[in-house]
């Protein structure tokens, strides 16, 4: 047993942060997969805030976890159970039973009530490991559903830009049809005053025209 401990506490381990990034998934889908095998009994090295520690055993059956879903289109619940029932990944929960061995017994302060005389320090591990994964479970729930609120907000705030860019495009619209309303009214006005100069011109032109007739067939009219 001494042996099983020194070496789980030598082990490499990961973070949740390490681990998604190793398998390629976004942490949240790792912490759901975690609770997936937790839910069928699999067990997870935690640090002193709680927080899962993975080991490579973790990673094995993560891994195999994610095959089964991903190729093997196996249901969520139907991997889990399956992972967390396989034999290598045993003697994982029997190595994290082991290091959860190493929590201290609980010592009673000046003003508690004594332990009783059939107290035992293994049921307090027991304890102690069941409270945590209680509390895991919580956590996991609580980060799940801030994860949920944290995507509809952010759906929201899509939504609303895409208005806002809607609204934009048509505040866009109108002006360019108002500009180019005002250009055609502008350039109509312009043609409408050009056309009646050029009216006016030859009016006149032909006014000066008939003053001339008149002045040169009374000149030279040979009518006595």
């Amino acid at each position: 047993m001494k042996n099983v401990i020194e070496l789980v506490a030598k082990e490499k381990t990961y973070s949740g942060r390490e681990l998604a990034g190793i398998l390629g998934v976004g942490a949240s889908t790792l912490r759901k997969w975690s609770m997936l095998l937790e839910q069928q009994g699999y067990w997870f090295l935690r640090d002193s805030q709680n927080r899962r520690e993975y080991r490579q055993a973790d990673i094995d059956a993560l891994r195999s976890f994610y095959q089964l879903t991903k190729e093997h289109l196996m249901p969520l619940e139907e991997a889990a159970r399956t992972v967390a029932g396989g034999t290598s990944f045993q003697q994982a929960r029997k190595e994290t039973a082991a290091s959860l061995s190493l929590v201290p017994p609980v010592v009673p302060s000046a003003g508690s009530a004594a332990l009783p005389a059939n107290h035992s320090p293994a049921l307090s591990a027991s304890t102690s490991a069941a409270l945590a994964l209680r509390t895991s479970a919580h956590v996991d729930l609580l980060e799940e559903k801030i994860h949920s609120l944290a995507q509809q907000v952010q759906h929201q705030d899509a939504v609303q830009m895409a208005l806002m860019e809607r609204l934009e495009q048509q505040e866009a619209y109108i002006r360019s049809s108002l500009k180019e309303r005002d250009r055609r009214l502008t350039k109509a006005m312009n043609d409408i005053i050009e056309a009646k100069q050029q009216l006016a011109q030859i009016r006149d032109e032909q006014r000066k025209k008939s003053i001339w007739h008149r002045l040169f067939r009374i000149q030279y009219d040979p009518t006595p």
